[in-house]
């Protein structure tokens, strides 16, 4: 039984093999005819397409193959373009022309929208970023100059102080405490920015003690390396009283010589003075030539003489 199995399924199995291998070539030969059929219909339809466009209208055609089983290509699609007037291809087409023309315009229109809202877009986002860096820029210029702000306000502070501690320094005992005024900086802090120092005008006992202090004030408003306009007043106020106070010590020092001057007449004029004769020629001519002075001489010595006792 095994034996005879075997040999009939080793008598039988070739005769399956051919007619597989007929089954399949008649199967081949069924699809190439198809595709030759295929290919018939496609260009017969081409054919007739060019023909209800006559010639006035353009008809380009790229074909689509396929590799049949026996090494052929056959045609089995193809891609028409017509190119003409929207009637022609209405007729040929059956108004799908203009159906296909609105399409496209809707497509290009559609098309045309996208690459506007893309074009605002991209717009949109290059003003931002322009405004973006504007606004940094604007931001860096501020506190560039918020900072030039402030080194000014320190800068100022420190001329102040020194301004208001030369005037201290040469005032003395004239002067009074400073008092500054602030003003706040971009920053949030108060910076000096003015300031005085009160100089008594002091009179003194004597007109020179007056001299000496209206020195020491001409002095202190004068002190600093810029005096203000203030200062300079303050200064030509001084000036001015010291001048007085010199005119009052040069009359007092007059008073005093003539006074010092009337003393020594008098001493002498006890005692036994002797005296050269003076004709009275000689007491015009000085009088004239002295004028006032030579007068009051001639007075005072006449006046002497009226104290000499009688011989």
């Amino acid at each position: 039984m095994q034996v005879t199995s075997m040999l009939s399924a080793g008598y039988l199995e070739p005769m399956q093999n051919i007619q597989r291998v007929q089954k399949i070539a008649e199967t081949q030969k069924e699809v190439d005819q198809s595709k030759q059929l295929k290919e018939q219909e496609i260009l017969a339809e081409e054919q007739a397409l060019k023909a209800k466009l006559g010639d006035s209208a353009q008809v380009h055609t790229v074909y689509h193959y396929t590799m049949g089983t026996d090494g052929k290509r056959y045609i089995t699609g193809a891609s028409v373009t017509m190119k003409g007037s929207e009637e022609d291809l209405n007729r040929v087409s059956g108004g799908l022309a203009t159906e296909d023309m609105q399409s496209r315009r809707e497509e290009s229109t559609e098309a045309l929208r996208k690459d506007s809202d893309k074009r605002e877009k991209n717009q949109s986002v290059i003003k931002s970023e322009a405004d973006k860096r504007k606004a940094e820029a604007k931001k860096d210029k501020a506190e560039d100059e918020k900072d030039a702000q402030v080194r000014e306000l320190k800068q100022i502070e420190n001329e102040v102080i020194a301004h208001e501690a030369a005037h201290q320094a040469a005032a003395g005992e004239l002067g009074g405490g400073v008092s500054y005024t602030y003003t706040e900086g971009p920053d949030g802090h108060n910076y000096i920015t003015g300031g005085e120092v009160p100089i008594r005008f002091k009179e003194g006992a004597t007109p020179e003690e007056t001299l000496r202090n209206m020195q020491r004030v001409q002095a202190a408003a004068n002190a600093p390396a810029d005096p203000s306009g203030q200062d300079r007043q303050v200064a030509a106020k001084a000036a001015a009283l010291a001048s007085k106070a010199r005119a009052e010590i040069s009359n007092e020092r007059a008073e005093r010589s003539e006074e010092n001057n009337g003393e020594h007449t008098e001493t002498v004029a006890k005692g036994t003075p002797v005296f050269e004769r003076v004709s009275r020629d000689d007491d015009r001519q000085d009088a004239e030539k002295n004028g006032v002075m030579s007068v009051l001489a001639s007075v005072k010595e006449l006046q002497l003489m009226s104290l000499i006792p009688a011989a």
